[in-house]
């Protein structure tokens, strides 16, 4: 027993075809007949989240973790705009979200009826594909049209570059009445594309060039860990030409493997910077967080610049592009990883022994800081659950896991797509459901209390922990040029607050515990990780007035 209207019928065995598992469902009344039909279907398990922007990152966590399509469904009107920005994040990470809106009839657009809005081309810029479904379905050539939209945006979602889509479904009332169908494994539209491989001619041009090159640096932006690419890329690392520089949301872990850039490149003397500048870039993955390695490849050009993606879009970070490789980065280094010999040179040496003396000089100042953010962190990554995997909310936590990368052995994540703070609780909570590994989100305070509604569902985990950074405010504005100068950076840019978690964790059945001193660090954080009857919150408050001196020191201990 299904909904009644045609449209969802046909959607509900469309999405069974096409091996959608998991659905996230928001409460409405005009996505009635899909809850009806869609929490009916044993093939798909529906979650509820009542906010629908808490929603969208909830489903864009799991999709993440899963590799696969995950769907959301809301009703109509300003639930569908609450879903923007996950579609966005999905769309610049590339997360196969398959966003399902049920919509007024297109007559009733504009007329003043009750949670009606142009739904049309809702998000059109950062989407792969929309469908709008007509609302009956009565000739063969409807149900034909319908089957073949949806089918089409499930090939988009997932087909080289995978991404967001919309499936927008108008519904007339009566909305609740339902009717017996015999459910079939319809057939639908699949995509088969054949794998690339460059040609001769092709491996040739750019074994050629990285030969006989002195000084490469391959870049590495947000990605997933993948142990057969990782292992392609140590055997990069050891090319006496060639130093590959990661974040802690590139999840490349190896010997040679260099990471903490800002470290790395605030170590680096002014006298000696052209040493340190390659004359070949290679670059694959998202969005790269350290702002210092944009400015410094800007800065010292004249080098070459390849860009490895399926993405169309012509990306030039660092204003030197010279040939977009439009092919998987793991097809392309397996290609010719075997046929690289390096160029005699010494560029690895000269940047393992920057790794190696920054690295001295960190722990130096480490020792001896006082209680702040940066000492906090240290604590933290440090002392990560082995087999467990980390959330990193934007935009200080992210930030500061770059100086510590080294520490950290798990797999990491970060909303970096669009870089906000506005859902990474409520991805933390999603991903966490769908993987048997512990997760710990590190947040600080606005970003926590933004998404706070992320604690709002019945799916909160046992080994899911919150390590709440609350330095009372927007702590980067500290730090970041500009901002900290002004006379208006405590109410406008920080927003400085006296805020506790104290009370969503009660609210929420949540373990808290609190701590504002080294010793209770060390008590606190063992007890968050150690209980596993229930989720937990540490909340540390750390001193909002010295984090950001105690941070520019740091980079200036580095240089002396």
């Amino acid at each position: 027993m299904i909904s009644d209207k045609k449209n969802v019928q046909v959607l509900v065995q469309q999405c069974i075809a096409k091996g959608l598992k998991e659905i996230v469902i928001s409460p409405g009344s005009r996505n009635a007949p899909l809850i009806l039909s869609f929490s009916k279907i044993p093939e798909i398990k529906c979650y509820t989240i009542v906010d629908e922007r808490s929603a969208g990152f909830f489903a864009l966590g799991m999709a993440q973790q899963l590799k696969r399509p995950v769907g959301v469904i809301c009703t109509s009107g300003s639930a569908a705009l609450n879903y923007a920005p996950a579609v966005v994040e999905a769309f610049y990470q590339e997360i196969p979200l398959v966003v399902i809106t049920a919509d007024r009839p297109e007559e009733w657009v504009g007329q003043a009826d009750g949670q009606t809005l142009n739904q049309k081309g809702i998000y059109h810029n950062y989407i792969k594909y929309e469908a709008n479904l007509p609302v009956n379905l009565v000739h063969y050539d409807d149900f034909w049209y319908a089957k073949r939209i949806i089918s089409e945006a499930f090939i988009k979602a997932t087909n080289g570059v995978a991404g967001p889509v919309h499936i927008n479904l108008p519904l007339r009332e009566p909305l609740y009445n339902k009717e017996e169908i015999k459910l079939r494994n319809q057939p639908s539209i699949n995509l088969m594309e054949p794998g690339r491989q460059m040609s001769k001619e092709q491996q040739a041009l750019l074994i050629d060039k990285w030969n006989s090159t002195k000084s490469v640096m391959i870049i590495c932006g947000v990605n997933s860990f993948d142990q057969n690419f990782n292992g392609i890329l140590n055997q990069l690392s050891n090319l006496s030409n060639t130093i590959i520089l990661t974040e802690s949301t590139s999840n490349v872990f190896g010997e040679k493997i260099i990471g903490c850039i800002d470290r790395q490149l605030a170590y680096i003397k002014e006298e000696n910077v052209s040493e340190y500048a390659p004359e070949l870039i290679i670059s694959f993955g998202g969005q790269i967080v350290s702002k210092q390695i944009k400015k410094f490849l800007r800065v010292n050009g004249s080098h070459e610049h390849w860009h490895i993606s399926l993405n169309d879009n012509i990306i030039d970070t660092f204003q030197s592009l010279s040939m977009h490789i439009k092919i998987h980065p793991f097809d392309f280094f397996n290609q010719l990883v075997d046929k690289l010999t390096g160029n005699d040179s010494c560029y690895q040496k000269l940047w393992m022994d920057n790794k190696k003396n920054a690295r001295l000089k960190h722990t130096e100042y480490l020792q001896n800081v006082e209680w702040s953010d940066i000492k906090v962190m240290s604590h933290i990554f440090s002392h990560l659950p082995p087999n467990g995997q980390l959330h990193l909310a934007n935009s200080t936590p992210v930030r500061y896991a770059q100086l510590f990368q080294d520490e950290i052995t798990v797999t990491s994540y970060s909303n970096r797509g669009t870089s906000g703070i506005d859902g990474s609780l409520s991805t933390a909570v999603g991903a966490s459901v769908v993987t048997d590994d512990s997760t710990i989100l590190v947040t600080g305070d606005l970003s926590f209390f933004y998404d706070s509604n992320g604690l709002w569902n019945k799916y909160l985990k046992s080994d899911f922990k919150i390590v709440l950074i609350n330095n009372s405010g927007g702590g980067i504005f500290r730090f970041i040029p500009g901002p900290a100068e002004t006379e208006e950076v405590e109410e406008f840019f920080e927003a400085k607050h006296n805020l506790s978690a104290e009370f969503i964790a009660k609210a929420f059945n949540l373990h808290y515990i609190s701590c504002s001193s080294q010793e209770e660090l060390n008590i606190g954080y063992d007890e968050l990780l150690k209980n596993n009857t229930r989720a937990g919150i540490l909340e540390i408050f750390t001193p909002n007035e010295v984090n950001g001196v105690l941070l520019r020191n740091y980079f200036e201990y580095l240089k002396s």
